[in-house]
């Protein structure tokens, strides 16, 4: 099973990628919250466009099930 990773491994990633010539633009998934996809963007310092898929407010409730139903069991 995949894990969720982290918001500091997420920025190193970004940056590995755009420093590696990898990538000219970055996707963000809606499962990054508002401060973690604030923390790549400003890792990545401008030197690719980044995007932030956000959740309308009448999907909240359809991906709390969906997290609930995928959490990693502790």
């Amino acid at each position: 099973m995949r894990r969720p990773i982290e918001s500091a491994q997420a920025r190193a990633i970004a940056v590995g990628l755009i420093e590696s010539d990898a990538i000219a633009l970055l996707e963000l998934c809606g499962g990054f919250g508002a401060v973690d996809a604030a923390r790549v963007i400003e890792a990545v310092h401008g030197r690719v466009p980044v995007g932030h898929v956000a959740y309308a407010l009448e999907s909240l409730e359809g991906a709390a099930r969906y997290k609930a139903a995928f959490a990693v069991r502790q």
